[in-house]
């Protein structure tokens, strides 16, 4: 396959008309009806199901620490906010490791997950934020025993996370 910028103005019009369409000078996406059905049927997503969102609230997870939902529910997946290593009653794990603070990020991020209907086997992607990337061998070995199924994951460092905790882990999985 020749690389995007040596595609010919002939090409990419054939490209245009069998099943890409351009979405940027240099980018093409798939058509998602082409992505959808082998034999190219169309295909008509309702627009219930493409607006409908559901919030989800968990007793058992640390509250949130701002005005928003622990989760939201939408076309089959759950969208996670960033668990804090806090307690159900809003108390921060002011003492302890970092590999006890992500245990406690994760055990509310179990909780949501099954106020949501799901649980962690469904993770699909992970995002860990850590105020310092020292600490990530030991958020690794926390991590490991909890998502042996490997899900797709990001680790990014941020100067500060909400009440000068440490580390916060937000998902995203399936229903």
């Amino acid at each position: 396959m020749q690389p995007i910028s040596s595609i010919s103005r002939r090409t990419l019009s054939q490209l245009m008309s069998s099943s890409l369409r351009p979405i940027a000078t240099s980018r093409l996406a798939l058509h998602s009806s082409h992505l959808l059905s082998s034999s190219n049927r169309n295909y008509t997503q309702s627009s219930a199901m493409a607006t409908e969102m559901t919030p989800v609230f968990a007793q058992d997870a640390a509250p949130p620490a701002g005005p928003y939902s622990h989760a939201i529910k939408a076309q089959g997946l759950i969208f996670a906010s960033g668990c804090i290593p806090c307690d159900s009653a809003g108390k921060i794990l002011e003492t302890g490791t970092l590999q006890e603070k992500t245990a406690l990020c994760i055990q509310n991020v179990r909780a949501v997950l099954a106020a949501a209907g799901s649980d962690i086997t469904k993770v699909v992607k992970v995002t860990v934020f850590l105020t310092d990337m020292a600490d990530f061998a030991d958020m690794n070995e926390e991590y490991s025993k909890h998502f042996a199924h490997k899900p797709a994951r990001s680790c990014v460092a941020v100067k500060q996370l909400p009440k000068g905790v440490p580390v916060e882990v937000e998902v995203v999985a399936l229903q």
